[in-house]
C-alpha cells in the first residue's frame, strides 16, 4: 500500500515538483503507514470489519500486525498470541480470548494514541506543503474519515 501511494504521488506530483520545491514522499510514507496501523486496528477491533471481512482475520492468517505485536512485546514471556498465531485459528472463541488478551496489555489504546499522533504529524505536514493555497482539503478530508 505505502509503495503504491508513494508511486502515485510522484506522479501525479510530477510537473507541480518541477515548479515547487516540495517534499511529499514523507507524508505519503507516512499515510500509508497510516492506513496500515488503521487496518491492523480495525481487523482485530471493529464489528463492521467483522460484519464485512470475518473475525479477526489476521489471527486466522497468522500475520504479526501492529497491535499483536505491541501485546507480545509487553510481555515477552507470555507465549500465548505467538502460540495463537502460529496455529492460525479459525475457533472464534480462541479469536476472542486473543483480543481479551490485546486488550489487557493495552494495544488497542497504544494504537489509538499512535494513531491519533500520526493524523496530527499527517495534518502537520498536509499545512507544510500546502504553504496556504487550500490545496490539501481532500486529503484531510480523507484522513479526518479514517480517525478512530
Amino acid at each position: 500500500m505505502k509503495s503504491l501511494l508513494r508511486y502515485h504521488s510522484k506522479i501525479c506530483w510530477w510537473d507541480l515538483a518541477h515548479e515547487i520545491s516540495r517534499d511529499f514522499v514523507p507524508l505519503i510514507n507516512l499515510i500509508g503507514l497510516f492506513f496500515q496501523i488503521r487496518d491492523d486496528y480495525m481487523n482485530l477491533s471493529s464489528s463492521e470489519y467483522t460484519e464485512n471481512k470475518g473475525l479477526c482475520e489476521d489471527l486466522t492468517e497468522g500475520k504479526f500486525s501492529f497491535p499483536l505485536i505491541h501485546s507480545i512485546r509487553s510481555n515477552p514471556q507470555n507465549r500465548q498470541l505467538i502460540n495463537i498465531l502460529k496455529q492460525k485459528t479459525t475457533d472464534d472463541e480462541v479469536k476472542r480470548y486473543a483480543v481479551k488478551y490485546m486488550e489487557s496489555t493495552r494495544s488497542f489504546e497504544y494504537c489509538r494514541v499512535i494513531l491519533r499522533s500520526m493524523h496530527e504529524k499527517a495534518m502537520t505536514m498536509i499545512d507544510e506543503i500546502d504553504e496556504g493555497l487550500g490545496q490539501g482539503t481532500g486529503i484531510r478530508f480523507i484522513l479526518d474519515k479514517m480517525v478512530v
